[in-house]
This record gives C-alpha cells, sequence and structure tokens, in this order.
C-alpha cells in the first residue's frame, strides 16, 4: 500500500537522524539488468553491506496528504506519523 510524501519525508527524516543510509528516488531496470534508483546502482549499495545484518524498508509514494491528526499530548493538529512539535521537544531533551 502507498504512503503520502508527508509520510515518506517523515521516514527519511527519521532514518537519517539515525545516521542510516538511505536511498531515496525512482526505481528502473537498465538495459544491463541492474536495478538503480535515481542512477544509485542497488547493487553496489548491497555490496557495501555484505556480512552485514540489515533492516531494508520500501515503500511506493503516492500523491496526496496524510490524515490529519489532533496530538493526544500537546493538543497540536498535525498531519502525518508524529507531532512536528513533540518530536521537536523530544529531539532537544535527547540532546540531538
Amino acid at each position: 500500500m502507498p504512503i503520502s510524501k508527508l509520510e515518506a519525508r517523515e521516514l527519511i527524516s527519521r532514518a537519517y537522524e539515525m545516521r542510516a543510509t538511505v536511498l531515496n528516488g525512482i526505481v528502473r531496470r537498465r538495459e544491463d539488468g541492474t536495478w538503480v534508483i535515481d542512477d544509485q546502482p542497488l547493487e553496489s549499495w548491497l555490496e557495501d553491506q555484505q556480512g552485514s545484518e540489515v533492516v531494508l524498508v520500501a515503500a511506493q509514494v503516492a500523491e496526496g496528504q496524510g490524515a490529519r491528526r489532533v496530538c493526544r499530548t500537546c493538543g497540536t493538529e498535525f498531519e502525518g506519523y508524529e507531532c512536528p512539535r513533540c518530536r521537536e521537544v523530544h529531539r532537544r531533551l535527547r540532546g540531538r
């Protein structure tokens, strides 16, 4: 099931905060049969990860926005997975 662009941006942002590698873009197969995401060969990324335990998260991104919600903690209305106001407070408290 596709996720909204807003949710995808939040996922990417969280991955960067956790110092994870992010490959973001259009998936294509070249004429030579190799798979790329915006000209980044997947095979070379996988070779760099060889012997490591990894978590691979892939989601199809759809047009449109996420559902509007009200934060149970601070009452802020927001779109997406997590209240941006509370997330910023948590980040500050963690020293990031």
